[in-house]
């Protein structure tokens, strides 16, 4: 867990306060678990960029919670307008950086007291205008306590991530460490988090082994996979992160056994794929392949989280026959798990104009819904560190804020 001296510094909550409905899963959906209503998933991912240099090149990273630029005013103004809205949910990413982010330095004995109180500052905040969050965990933070020991033989560089068992039960105990100081600042805040996200979008890596590998065999979790057989190295993929979210969610539910654990990926046909088990036959310059959403839903995932960013009229089409949709989606009824869509955003390139973004957004999110994804989040409320590339929710009139405000209604 977080040493002592790190929860110290947090502080404890200062008065009691009412906590959020709990929010569980049963029978494909959201529900509020006391009354048993459904519960919609509708928001926004919030996040602040701030850009670096490496090897050269200029790189954007995570700086929500930075603690030499959060700001408790911004944070404020955005939840009280995404209630006023109709909204009730935020994603937001948990940066491991040394320095800006959840470490303090490299080799850390613990996670950041100043990074952990915007946390609890970001939390409290959602909680007081009734809006849940997201916290998506991306990486782990270079501290003693995650350190792990080297791979298995024939895992290496990203797929590491997954396949190194050390490193996904670090990242178990990381998320699970974020839930404790929660729990030990105010147990009441805790139903203010919709769900532990394992990462945003879950992917491993085609050119690193062991999915480099055309020929031998691969000894991972007792059992041995045939490197030149594509089927089998995609069954290592599924086994790998059917495994880590297993981790993760024991190790979360020990501190609360009512959250929720998650999973995001973005859709094969995204990164140049046409589906699973193609590693061979697609080219594509992307060296990423996603989790197979298949893999998720017979995971310990709460729901499956599928990113879509529709460029023309049949992106959907694309995406929806990379990813299995009607498999996958008889896969989600069978299992009682919910789908959404995590991330949904409009880029410039394919919609030069707002009332041409705010028509696709509409007409993808009716037909989401229509084909049974039970929430969404646009990407973004108001990135501006993105405003070039892809439009914010208020751009403009507030042409694609109205489509928004209106899809998934229950009320309507």
């Amino acid at each position: 867990m977080i040493p002592l001296w790190g929860l110290m510094a947090i502080g404890a909550a200062s008065e009691p306060t009412k906590a959020l409905p709990r929010i569980a899963v049963r029978g494909g959906r959201f529900i509020e678990a006391a009354t048993r209503r459904t519960f919609v998933p509708r928001g926004f991912n919030y996040i602040r960029l701030r850009t670096f240099e490496k090897d050269g090149a200029k790189h954007l990273w995570h700086d929500t919670l930075n603690p030499a630029g959060y700001s408790p005013a911004r944070t404020e103004a955005m939840f009280a307008d995404v209630r006023r809205r109709g909204f009730n949910i935020v994603r937001i990413f948990l940066d491991p950086m040394p320095g800006a982010g959840f470490v303090e330095k490299a080799g850390a004995e613990g996670l950041s007291p100043p990074y952990m109180r915007n946390l609890l500052d970001f939390l409290e905040r959602a909680r007081a205008h009734g809006v849940y969050v997201i916290p998506c965990f991306c990486y782990l933070p270079d501290a003693v306590r995650y350190r792990t020991g080297p791979p298995p033989e024939g895992i290496r560089g990203g797929n590491q991530q997954y396949l190194h068992p050390e490193h996904a039960d670090a990242r178990g105990r990381y998320m699970a460490d974020v839930c404790e100081a929660i729990k030990k600042h105010d147990p009441a805040l805790l139903s203010t988090v919709f769900a532990y996200e394992l990462e945003n979008e879950s992917y491993f890596m085609a050119t690193e082994p062991p999915f480099s590998m055309t020929s031998g065999k691969v000894r991972w979790g007792g059992r041995e996979y045939d490197a030149s057989d594509p089927a089998d190295l995609q069954r290592l993929a599924d086994d790998g992160i059917v495994a880590a979210l297993a981790s993760a969610h024991r190790q979360v539910t020990r501190v609360d056994r009512q959250a929720l654990v998650g999973a995001s990926v973005f859709t094969f046909r995204a990164v140049g794929r046409s589906g699973p088990c193609k590693l061979r036959e697609d080219k594509t310059p992307d060296p990423r392949f996603p989790a197979r959403p298949m893999a998720i839903a017979r995971s310990k995932s709460a729901y499956v989280d599928i990113h879509f960013y529709p460029v023309k009229p049949d992106t959907l089409d694309g995406d929806y026959r990379s990813i299995e949709f009607t498999e996958l989606r008889d896969a989600c009824r069978k299992a009682g798990k919910p789908m959404i869509v995590g991330e949904i955003g409009a880029f410039k390139f394919a919609y030069p104009d707002l009332p041409s973004a705010a028509e696709a957004m509409r007409a993808s999110l009716d037909r989401l819904f229509k084909d049974g994804f039970a929430g969404f989040l646009y990407w973004t409320y108001d990135n501006m560190e993105q405003s070039d590339a892809l439009w914010e929710a208020p751009a403009g009139k507030g042409e694609i804020m109205a489509v928004l405000e209106r899809a998934g209604r229950t009320d309507r």
